[in-house]
């Protein structure tokens, strides 16, 4: 949520912007115009990447108020577009029973399609689950320049999973953890407790650490866009990739300079069109950095650029695809 208290102003955040060219006068003046209600044309060429939020040195979320204008000024998507996409993620009116849970629960949202394999795993096979549109956590529409959306969202999020009674809700995608970071930012009471896929996957292996197979191999990690709301989690990251015994290469593109997967999904964002040099400079520095995979924590990620990854002789892994590897549930080759 931003905060004009804590922002002055600076630029800082748009000049270091990987997208966007601004010098850092141009960037203040950019950001006095966003302050002041303006909507210049440059806010329909922002890829949403979130990476100026994290940027801030003051904490102030600037990109919540680029979010912000974006939707105010109407252009950054097609109305009809988004409609019919926001249509496809609502859940339906009625016919909500939250199942009953005691202890854990793992939170699917809408991500278990595309990652269904990987959740038909002995990692997750004691958690009770919910998925589907109930627990879309709604932080996709910030990727489509609108704001309102989420933050209208958050309170249902929240409370179907209150519903459930569960003590700890285990969130295996990088968008329902930064939802609920969101939530507590909005003041919503969450009675249960967020916990991030890496923490879990961590308390598993230290559980069964008898059981793992270092891999021996060294990957490149696509960092998610939504890890800029969440502290990036890398520490966590890189305890998880120790402990199976794999590398996490040294690249450009990673870290706080992790670059955006360029997904575009039914074509609904126009300011991703020209994506394609991004992604092969991102797929060429894994491959540049030595490593053999390119691992996902987001599945959507993966989706957008696995075809590329194969191109360049890397296999594209979903993050607990890696730790099935190391138990022995799955062999690497083809991902």
């Amino acid at each position: 949520m931003y905060d004009p208290d804590k922002c002055d102003l600076c630029g800082e955040c748009l000049e270091s912007c990987t997208y966007l060219d601004f010098s850092l006068d141009q960037a203040k003046a950019a950001m006095e115009a966003l302050a002041a209600g303006e909507h210049p044309d440059w806010l329909d060429s922002c890829v949403t990447c979130f990476a100026c939020t994290e940027r801030c040195k003051k904490g102030a979320d600037p990109f919540a108020l680029i979010c912000q204008r974006q939707e105010e000024s109407g252009t950054y998507v097609d109305p009809e577009m988004f409609a019919g996409v926001k249509a496809h993620f609502s859940p339906p009116e009625g016919g909500f029973t939250p199942p009953k849970v005691e202890g854990d629960l793992l939170d699917a949202c809408t991500i278990y399609n595309p990652a269904r394999e990987s959740f038909e795993s002995r990692v997750f096979e004691s958690l009770p689950m919910v998925r589907g549109r109930h627990y879309f956590c709604n932080v996709l529409y910030m990727h489509m320049g609108n704001l309102s959306v989420v933050r209208q969202g958050l309170s249902r999020f929240v409370g179907r999973l209150s519903a459930t009674g569960a003590g700890r809700v285990i969130l295996p995608h990088e968008d329902c953890y930064a939802a609920l970071l969101m939530a507590r930012e909005q003041g919503i009471d969450i009675p249960f407790t967020p916990v991030h896929l890496y923490e879990y996957l961590l308390e598993y292996l230290e559980k069964n650490e008898a059981d793992i197979t270092p891999l021996g191999m060294t990957i490149a990690y696509q960092r998610p866009c939504a890890a800029r709301y969440t502290g990036g989690r890398d520490d966590l990251a890189d305890k998880l990739f120790e402990k199976i015994g794999v590398t996490r290469a040294q690249r450009k593109y990673d870290r706080k300079n992790a670059l955006c997967c360029g997904l575009n999904p039914v074509g609904a964002l126009p300011s991703r069109k020209g994506m394609g040099p991004v992604q092969d400079a991102n797929v060429a520095d894994a491959k540049e950095s030595g490593a053999t995979a390119m691992v996902f924590l987001c599945p959507m990620c993966k989706e957008a650029l696995k075809q590329k990854c194969a191109e360049n002789g890397l296999t594209p892994l979903f993050v607990v695809d890696l730790l099935r590897a190391a138990l022995g549930e799955k062999e690497l080759l083809g991902g």
